[in-house]
């Protein structure tokens, strides 16, 4: 087992506090109490922690918690992992020389509702509402602070489909033979062959609203290369191969170049295969000047390859394209990465994954944790998963790369699909950013998914303990913040798996949708 948790997230938000400026004559008054105000240093608590043990949980010491001045509160923003027990805490408070400090406990799991004198030795049971009292020396001015000790209610670290949820295809007949799904000016375009017709299904997020419409071609359509550039979208006609072109998925236009296959999309050109009496050569269209067509090397996929995805390359001068997967010329299936520099195409792992053909690949974003430290180091990170073998099984395992394709390892067990997500081969895998609002969130659904339906929550491991999985995958704070800018709504990456086929060729007419627990909690700048 892989001790090593992985996560999926395009971005981390790390928090620190950042000294707030005191004025001890800026109080209000309430009755015959002066109660101070955020920005009275009299009452101001200047530094709080829990203290260390590691029978509860590993550099428990390191948490990272904000003290907001304007609201009272203090809480630690990256909750601790689901099943902390925090029911017997020590903790550290700092503030300035005052009259005294008290601690309250109410409605805890434990304790009875008690108040007391804070002393760093004495326990806090926080499953209940834990406040902290501040009086000055005057013993008039006091302030007092409520403080949350958050605890995942989820495993946060591990890839779990949000709500396990899936919705059908957008299709006009329910009736889908094919389909295929890809994202062009950042809205999704789903073409179907549904009950005999093509309908082209468009909207600016899965889970929003679909504007759908039978479309006339003047050709029969290669629905599964259908594929988007940069500037245009592409798709084969199934009759001769010839290359046809649109900005808007309706009117089609000849590109005057007759192809065996589509490889994918680099940037603004479209990457595809000539057949010339059984040798392969790579094209592109629209071609640059200059450019000859290359013959394809015999260990090249020429069909079955994932979908082309396209990362940026920080210390070349060229983006690299990826792709996995597929049949060669001869028929034989692989399991290889390749990879598209603009120019050359070249082999990049070795038979690492068993050979199949069809399966989706991701480029989403997994992170390191240091043991000692909880400091993480993101890493772009390819997934593949799906794909149909030689003997014509479908195999859902996931997959990961953290070395842009060269080495590829199977998945830790929290990121691997549910059992109830049927295994496919040519599902489309995309990812849709969707705005969570506190509304949302408190309701516990997303906007616009009231018709999406919702499976069991898959059970994690026995193994796996809260106080192994923070050690590992603990996020500390550690950039700079103010502590009191209230967020109401923040972003999400959620991954779609649009469609896919069984064993017999039929396809599923369903969307799934996945996201990794962490990113839907609310961040605080």
């Amino acid at each position: 087992m892989n001790k090593r948790i992985l996560l999926y997230t395009f971005v981390f938000v790390l928090l620190s506090l950042s000294a707030v400026s005191c004025n001890d004559d800026d109080e209000e008054e309430e009755g015959t109490t002066s109660v101070a105000t955020y920005s009275s240093s009299s009452t101001a608590i200047t530094g709080f922690n829990l203290v260390e043990n590691n029978n509860i949980l590993a550099n428990l010491d390191s948490v990272f918690f904000t003290i907001d001045l304007n609201e009272a509160r203090i809480y630690n923003a990256d909750s601790l992992p689901k099943g902390t027990d925090i029911s017997r805490m020590l903790i550290n408070v700092s503030y300035p020389s005052c009259h005294s400090v008290t601690v309250s406990i109410n409605n805890a799991e434990r304790m009875r509702d008690t108040t007391f004198a804070y002393s760093n030795a004495d326990t806090v049971d926080f499953t209940g509402d834990v406040k902290i009292k501040v009086t000055a020396l005057d013993q008039v001015t006091t302030r007092t602070y409520d403080v949350k000790v958050n605890v995942h209610t989820l495993e946060s670290d591990s890839l779990q489909w949000d709500e396990v949820a899936y919705s059908q295809l957008p299709s006009q007949y329910g009736k889908v033979a094919d389909q295929k799904t890809v994202k062009f000016n950042d809205d999704a375009y789903c073409l179907m062959a549904d009950n005999g017709y093509y309908i082209l299904a468009i909207a600016d997020a899965p889970t929003g609203t679909w504007t759908k419409q039978e479309v006339t071609l003047p050709f029969t359509p290669s629905v599964r290369t259908f594929t988007a550039c940069d500037d245009a979208m592409y798709i084969l006609s199934a009759d001769n191969g010839e290359l046809y072109t649109s900005t808007d998925a309706v009117n089609w236009t000849s590109c005057g170049v007759t192809w065996c296959g589509v490889t994918g999309a680099y940037g603004d050109r479209l990457l595809g295969l000539i057949n010339d009496n059984g040798t392969y050569y790579h094209d592109e269209y629209p071609r640059r000047a200059g450019y000859s067509i290359v013959q394809a090397d015999a260990a090249f996929p020429v069909a079955g390859t994932s979908n082309l995805v396209l990362y940026e390359n920080k210390w070349g001068t060229s983006d690299i394209a990826v792709c996995i997967g597929g049949l060669t010329a001869n028929g034989e299936y692989v399991g290889r990465a390749w990879g598209y520099d603009g120019n050359t195409w070249s082999i990049l792992s070795n038979n690492e994954i068993a050979g199949r053909e069809g399966m989706s690949l991701l480029l989403y974003t997994t992170v390191a944790t240091a043991d000692d430290s909880w400091n993480t180091t993101a890493y772009p990170t390819f997934i593949a998963w799906g794909g149909r073998t030689a003997t014509g099984e479908l195999d859902n395992t996931m997959y990961v790369s953290r070395d842009m394709g060269v080495h590829w390892s199977v998945a830790d067990q929290l990121m691997q699909l549910p059992e109830y997500i049927p295994a496919v081969y040519r599902a489309d895998a995309l990812v849709f950013v969707s705005t969570m609002t506190d509304n949302a969130a408190k309701a516990g659904a997303m906007p616009g998914t009231l018709s999406w339906r919702s499976m069991p929550s898959p059970e994690m491991p026995v193994w796996f303990n809260a106080t192994a999985a923070f050690a590992m995958v603990g996020t500390r704070s550690a950039t700079a913040g103010n502590g009191i800018t209230h967020v109401t709504e923040w972003d999400i990456p959620y991954i779609y798996m649009f469609g896919g086929q069984d064993e017999a060729g039929n396809t599923h007419n369903t969307v799934w949708r996945g996201v990794l627990n962490r990113l839907t909690y609310k961040p605080v700048y």
